[in-house]
């Protein structure tokens, strides 16, 4: 994934906003690139040094910047692009206008001005770039591929006293009932969801989101997202055990439709405990029943 911050000459506003970016997104970086240019920009030339002192001031050494050109082959291989100001927007809305995005309402150049000023301007790109990283901007639902199965097996270590290890998790893949979906956040997996679909019932193995990506509505996309693939297959019922214990578990199933069917005793392990069998019928319970599904 490339991610473009792009302003007139490289040297105050995108230089600020790229390593602004990098700084907050950490945690993601080995997942996308974030590069700066300018639509008239020299390459070369320095990042204007109160742009330094600004950055200074959060921690950030653009010291070592030199401006860039953006050229079309970027744009071209660019995924986001993210203009400074209206005039870019403008500019480039016309040549990638599903890639560009405006920062904020638009960031006011800064250059020639004083210091307040830059310092100024390095917070309202700093405020800009947190609404883009709380929005759902970067997030995409994706099938579950082999090589996300190391993020997923962390997840799984860091969420349950028995995970799924990394073996099973490529064994379930591998299965032609499998269905296994994973939400991921600037590339990367931070939530996902197991399913095994046979003979009409759809089945949750495992579903988890990654700590650092709580309350941010990924359980939630995941359940929907299956439910609507039930719908789509004609599964007559969605199911999974739930610790009685995980009381925010099952209301979160409840929010989505699921039912409280009954227990099944010393279904889990460290710690011993109970778990209640959940299930949502995409036909009526009394026909399911009536025709001997259970």
């Amino acid at each position: 994934m490339n991610i473009l911050f792009v302003c007139t000459g490289n040297t105050c506003r995108s230089p600020m906003a790229e390593h602004i970016f990098r700084q907050k997104t950490k945690y993601f970086k080995d997942f996308f690139n974030v590069y700066s240019f300018g639509m008239a920009a020299v390459d070369g030339t320095p990042a204007s040094q109160n742009a330094i002192n600004a950055m200074k001031k959060m921690g950030i050494d653009i010291s070592s910047h030199k401006s860039q050109r953006i050229s079309a082959q970027i744009v071209k291989d660019s995924d986001y692009i993210f203009c400074l100001s209206a005039e870019q927007y403008n500019i480039m809305i016309g040549v990638e206008p599903e890639k560009t995005f405006l920062l904020g309402n638009g960031i006011s150049d800064p250059y020639g001005m004083d210091q307040s000023v830059y310092d100024k301007c390095s917070q309202e790109i700093s405020s800009a770039i947190d609404e883009i990283l709380n929005s759902d901007l970067f997030f995409s639902t994706q099938l579950m591929e082999y090589e996300d199965i190391p993020y997923v097996a962390e997840i799984e270590k860091k969420c349950f006293s028995e995970p799924w290890s990394e073996n099973a998790l490529f064994s379930h893949l591998s299965k032609p009932y499998s269905r296994s979906f994973t939400v991921k956040y600037l590339n990367k997996p931070v939530g996902y969801i197991c399913c095994d679909y046979i003979i009409d019932e759809m089945y949750i193995g495992t579903i988890a989101v990654d700590e650092n990506m709580r309350r941010r509505h990924i359980a939630d996309k995941l359940l929907a997202m299956m439910i609507d693939l039930c719908e789509y297959l004609g599964a007559l019922i969605l199911t999974l055990e739930v610790r009685v214990s995980n009381i925010a578990a099952q209301n979160l199933y409840k929010k989505y439709g699921f039912k409280n069917l009954g227990v099944r005793k010393d279904f889990y392990s460290k710690p011993k405990e109970d778990a209640y069998i959940m299930t949502k019928y995409f036909v009526g319970e009394e026909c399911l029943n009536e025709n001997n599904f259970y």
